[in-house]
Formats: structure tokens, sequence, C-alpha cells
């Protein structure tokens, strides 16, 4: 395989990566919350599973049937005492709403992260509640999100505990706790459930995902659902996935479940062991999800013991948390996290002392193109000899046209005389595309790059580098300079075949088609990998004079 197909190949699988990842529709604006029900569960045939263990989870049926819904005992449950009401309390992290109906959260405000209009990014979809309860009992189901709760707030430790509490006098008696800390985005929630004879199971939910805080809609698509750890599968459930069915339901140990859009994430993490049930629901066309993380009852009554996060999709952050929460960070396929998570390492490291993102990327792609100029000479010496024998080649292409087999042999046996590899022209490649995979893994998902300002124009690495528009059109220039260097790459590359050399002409429009809408983190590393590419040849071209000529 010559080095100029293998690029088509690439550049072909990147197209698809791409369409995938960018070119989609604007999302919708949710309008309300989806209902849930008590549906059978469905397979969940068309989710996106990621499996450490390589497979997709078993997905059973339940070990009961559905409890179907009946409207709220609101009256019941409700403090004869209580009356609407929200609370409001603030760290130095977020600015948190609570409010008594349902003893849910009505807001959370990181206050370190700005929102497209330099709001505080808001994780509580607009006119919702979350960590909503839904207790199942042989009467029926109660949605607990419409009852008003008694609230009082108390210190404890480093923060402050916010206490809920319904019921009583025949009805269920139900207790919620959330205590925050100062300086953290994790959450604790007890939750006690007593004097419910019949109750077999209660449902803690968050409901129609998290609101945009990106200004490209395509990112917030891109990444937008619910998630869930199963056992040690990963499960992202996004709106596509309920074009057939509202409900998809998912069995076995479950380790945590939430939401998540690009950067930010809710999740809730039962007590170990104590959950095997995970159910879904969500709306296409309104672009909605819901999760709520089953647990059981037993013997009417029950206390467990929550942790929340709620907070940025840091990889280091929710891996010292534990649970398998870094799993959230799409660090890519399974063969390439160990270099991503290097990369990342590398990264963090790096801005310590260098404080600009952008700096530490030219300095990364640098470092690369040096660790493997080694095989980019081999790669140029080698295109050069087969060059060198395109004449001999063509005599024996036109001696043997009508004996494959023959032609092979006396190929392979040219090659040998001549001590060439006919692959060596691509070896560069295929040992830095997965630094590339990585590297796109990195730079796309890792919350350090978000808004990151680099130089000038440049005001956020994790989005394309618009400096202006044209009728609606964004002008980005680190795909034109990429364009540049991309065309004075392919005047330097060797090439003996008028075919290849005109495909290999066409190959700086793919490129600068791929790369336009990509972000402005990732066209850097590309763009000064490029402008490296082709100062290596031209010392390559220097050392060597005499073939130069070969090359125009």
């Amino acid at each position: 395989m010559d080095r100029k197909s293998l690029l088509a190949i690439v550049l072909s699988t990147i197209v698809v990566i791409v369409f995938y990842t960018f070119v989609i529709p604007k999302p919708k604006r949710p309008e309300g919350p989806v209902a849930t029900k008590g549906d059978a569960p469905v397979a969940t045939q068309g989710a996106d599973t990621e499996s450490v263990a390589g497979g997709q989870p078993e997905i059973g049926s339940p070990s009961r049937e559905d409890v179907p819904l009946v409207p709220p005992s609101t009256e019941k449950l409700s403090d004869a005492a209580a009356s609407e009401e929200t609370l409001v309390l603030e760290t130095g992290l977020y600015r948190a709403e609570f409010t008594n109906r349902g003893g849910q959260i009505l807001s959370w405000k990181l206050k370190q992260f700005k929102d497209p209009f330099g709001q505080w990014v808001e994780l509580v979809p607009d006119g919702q509640a979350e960590v909503g309860m839904i207790l199942e009992a042989d009467s029926g189901t109660i949605d607990m999100r419409n009852t008003l709760f008694s609230m009082r707030k108390e210190p404890s430790g480093d923060g402050t505990r916010v206490i809920f509490e319904a019921g009583g006098d025949g009805a269920p008696r139900v207790r919620k706790a959330f205590t925050l800390h100062e300086n953290d985005y994790q959450v604790d929630l007890k939750i006690e459930i007593g004097e419910a004879p019949g109750a077999g199971l209660y449902r803690l939910g968050w409901y129609r995902g998290i609101p945009r805080a990106e200004k490209n809609p395509k990112q917030y698509k891109m990444a937008f659902g619910a998630v869930t750890l199963i056992g040690k599968n990963r499960e992202t459930i996004r709106p596509k996935h309920f074009k057939k069915s509202p409900t998809k339901n998912f069995e076995g140990n479950v380790r945590w479940a939430g939401m998540r859009n690009k950067y930010f994430t809710a999740m809730m993490i039962p007590p170990p062991q104590t959950s095997s049930r995970v159910r879904t629901s969500g709306n296409n066309e309104t672009h909605e999800v819901n999760i709520e993380i089953e647990m059981p009852v037993l013997g009417g009554a029950t206390s467990q013991d929550f942790l929340l996060y709620l907070g940025p999709i840091d990889y280091e952050r929710l891996k010292h948390i534990g649970f398998g929460l870094e799993k959230t960070v799409n660090l890519g396929w399974k063969f390439i996290r160990p270099l991503s998570k290097l990369l990342l390492l590398t990264m963090e490291w790096m801005y310590r002392f260098i404080p600009n993102y952008g700096v530490v990327i030219i300095l990364i792609s640098i470092l690369a193109k040096g660790i493997f100029y080694p095989l980019t000479k081999s790669s140029i010496k080698s295109m050069r000899a087969m060059q060198k024998l395109q004449p001999e080649m063509s005599a024996l292409r036109e001696k043997y046209k009508n004996d494959n087999q023959k032609l092979q042999a006396e190929t392979m046996a040219l090659y040998k005389t001549h001590k060439v590899n006919p692959v060596g022209g691509c070896l560069p490649i295929v040992v830095q595309m997965p630094v590339f995979i990585a590297l796109y893994r990195v730079l796309a998902n890792s919350i350090a790059m978000r808004q990151a300002n680099f130089v000038w124009w440049i005001d956020d690495l994790s989005s394309p580098d618009t400096l202006f528009m044209i009728g609606g059109f964004a002008v980005h220039i680190l795909p034109i300079v990429l364009l540049v260097f991309t065309v004075l790459q392919q005047v330097l590359t060797p090439s003996g075949d008028q075919r290849q050399k005109t495909m290999g002409y066409m190959m700086p429009l793919v490129t600068v088609f791929i790369f336009y809408g990509f972000p402005a983190g990732l066209n850097l590393y590309w763009t000064i990998n490029s402008v490296m590419t082709v100062a290596q040849q031209w010392v390559i071209h220097r050392e060597e004079p005499s073939t130069k000529a070969a090359t125009t």
C-alpha cells in the first residue's frame, strides 16, 4: 500500500467520524418533562455501549411486574404545616437552590464556569426540579416529586445539611437529607423510608438532562445524554435511541447513573451492591432524556446513603472520587485510552509551568514530530527509492500484464534486490494515527480546553477559531493555514506516478473540508504538525540535493 492510498483511507475514516460528531442538526430546546411510566423493559439496541470486558451488558426481564402509574396522594404525604418554599445555599463553587416540593434541587449553578451568555453554568433545566423520588407500593405508584415536604437546614462539619420530611399518620414516612460541602462538588444524600407497608421499591431520578452550556450547539448535541455504569459496562443513552420506544432499561450491578453534556455531569451513586436496575426514557423530537435508579425497600422501610456529584467532567477529580466515575470522560477506544491518559497528564503537568494550553499544544506537536523524525526520514527515503524503481516496475507490468502471479513475484524480487520496503512510506502515518486519535479525544473532551484562551482571535481552544463572519459563513483561519502547508507538503513529497501525484494535490482540499469545523486546539496541533513536516522534508531534501529534481 502506497502512502497516498493509506492517507486517503485515513482521511475517509476521519470524515465518517467527523460527520457523526459535527455534521448534525441543531437540537430542539426541551419544552417540558417526559412522563415516566412503568413500562416493561425493552432491549437496548442502538444505545452506545462501551464495555471494558469487550461486550454488551445482558438486558434481562424484571423480577416483578411493573406497578401501574396512579395519581400521587399528595394530601396524605404532604406535611400539614408545609407550604411551597425554596432555600438558597451558596459556596465558593456553586449556588444551590432547593424546593420543598418533592424535596428536590431546583437550581445548581457552577460559579467557576460561564455559559455562552456570561452566566454561571446551570445543571438543572429551566422549570424542572431534580433528584426526585417515585415510590412503588402494592397500592400503586406515588410520585413524590409533587409532595410538599417540611424543610429545614442545619450546620454539618464543613458545610450545611438540608433536611426534608413528609408522611406519617398512616402515610409513608420519607426523609431526604442533602449534605453540602464548602469546597467540593460532592453532595451526600441520605434517604430514609419508614411506615410504608407494601412498598417494594423507589426510584431516584434526574429528568430532561442538563442544559446547553456551549456556544456551539453541535458540541452540546454530540455529548448530551444519560450515562450509567452497569458492572464494567458504560452505557450512553441519547435522545435518538428513543425513536422506536420511549423507554430502555438496564439490569446488573448499578455503580452510578446520571446525566451529562459535553463538559458537565450530574451523577447519582447508590450504595455499592444495592441497585440492580436503571430505567431510562426520552423523546427524540424534543431532545430529552430521563434516568432513574431503582432501589429496593425491604420490609416497608429502608435507609440508604447516596453520593451525588454535580460539577465538571474533570478526569483527575472524578478518578479521585472513585466508583469508576472517570469513565464519564470519553478517552477513546480501550487500546487508545492509556495513550490518551498519558497525553492528558502530560499536558496538565506542562500547564503548571506554561499557563497557556495553546503553547502546550504547540510544544506537544513539536515533541511528537521530533520523536517520529527518524521514521519520517526513513519514509521519505523509501518513497524516493520506490520512485527510482518506477521505470523498472512499469516494464514488469507491461511484460507480465497477463500473469499477475508472476508480476507479483518479480516485483518482490525487484524490491529485495534494491533493498526497498514497499510499505516504508506508510509507516509514519500508521504509527502517528494512535497519537492523533488520542490527542483528538483529549482536546475534544478535556474540561481544561473549555474556553481556554491562546492568542488574538483564538479565545476558546474547544471551539473553531472564528475570526469573522461573511453572510452567515464563519471564517476559520487555522484550517486555511493548514491548507497552505498541506499543499507545500504534497509539493515536497516524492511521487513517480502521475495519478498518485494528482490525487495527492486533492488531499489538501479534503483535509481542509474535514478540519474546518474542528476545535481550534486540534487544528492548532495539526497545523503545527504540517509546518514541522514541511520543515523536515526541506531539511531531508537539503541532505540529498541530488534527488531534489525528482520531487518537482
